[in-house]
């Protein structure tokens, strides 16, 4: 077994220190960029789905704008979602139906002065 180990050359026996850091560096990143991101997400998918049950179960028809938006309001306390501007829904009317739509954008720091920008732009009907 030992002349096995004593053919390889002495740079292929394993991880570098470089190779480490370097793997360290990414899974760090990769880590920080998701912690950050995915909860925008999690809080945009939220949102669609309270502006989706309200739309199918018929109660967005008979709401006005400022309603559908209270309504919204009272689902994210709940639910402490706290950086979300209801100015970004709006409802309307087509044919009788109920339209919502759901359009903004986050931004998220990511490191220092760089900044990740997530555009949503949803039409629930």
């Amino acid at each position: 077994m030992n002349s096995k180990l004593s053919s390889i050359p002495a740079g292929q026996r394993g991880f570098s220190k470089f190779g480490l850091i370097m793997t360290l560096v990414v899974l760090v990143c990769g880590l920080t960029f998701g912690l950050k991101v995915v909860p925008v997400y999690i809080d945009h998918n939220f949102v669609r789905g309270i502006a989706e049950s309200l739309v199918e179960s018929g109660r967005a028809a008979t709401l006005t704008q400022a309603e559908i938006r209270g309504e919204i309001a009272n689902s994210l306390r709940v639910n402490n979602i706290r950086e979300f501007d209801l100015n970004s829904v709006t409802a309307t009317r087509n044919n009788g139906a109920a339209v919502i739509t759901v359009v903004y954008e986050r931004r998220v720091p990511l490191f220092a002065n760089v900044d990740v920008v997530v555009s949503f732009d949803d039409r629930i009907e």
